[in-house]
């Protein structure tokens, strides 16, 4: 009886590991210290972020709106992070803009110079805004295709609706120079 219980009990703790492995797959702590994951969240806001009250493109680095952005910063937080090679993918969620509370999910690669400045800056997809349980549960199912190089385009929009990619999609690119997204029916208004 005893041996059965002990033989029990080992399974369950073995079952917990196991578990607990799998769910730190991502884990940012484990992909980056907590203060360079700050430092990323402190550049990426920036460009992930609306502009701050008579901000431009150009002027968005003065030191006069980082009280915007730091805000940015607090409310903003990595979910999940895998290194490959020197680039940083990650999944970073930040707090939407809503009557209820919901949040949006961006996924980003990232590649940082010596001085942990951001030399290399895309982003990958942005989540429809939903309730935080839905994006981490979701995210993480992106995520993990992402990171294995499966197709996303069955999640966007134009197949699942509100569910999970709001963009990118036939309106909506990412410019990895500019680092911003690009609208291709302005961009065509603009060129008339």
């Amino acid at each position: 009886m005893k041996f059965k219980i002990f033989a029990l009990y080992l399974a369950i703790f073995g079952l917990t590991i196991a578990c607990a492995t799998k769910d730190r797959k991502y884990s940012p702590s484990d992909c980056l210290p907590i203060d360079k994951q700050n430092q990323i969240l402190k550049q990426m806001v920036r460009y992930s972020n609306k502009l701050a009250p008579e901000a431009t493109h150009k002027t968005k680095f003065n030191t006069e709106f980082n009280w915007y952005y730091e805000r940015a910063m607090n409310e903003s937080k990595i979910l999940y992070c895998k290194k490959e090679n020197d680039i940083y993918q990650m999944l970073v969620s930040k707090k939407a803009r809503s009557v209820t509370p919901m949040e949006e999910g961006i996924a980003i690669k990232v590649k940082l110079n010596q001085k942990d400045s951001l030399v290399y800056y895309e982003e990958v997809f942005r989540m429809w805004k939903m309730p935080a349980d839905s994006l981490i549960s979701r995210g993480k199912y992106l995520f993990d295709r992402l990171v294995n190089k499966e197709d996303l385009t069955i999640y966007y929009s134009k197949f699942q609706k509100d569910r999970f990619i709001e963009f990118p999609d036939q309106r909506f690119s990412f410019d990895v120079s500019k680092r911003r997204w690009r609208d291709s029916e302005l961009d065509t208004l603009r060129l008339k």
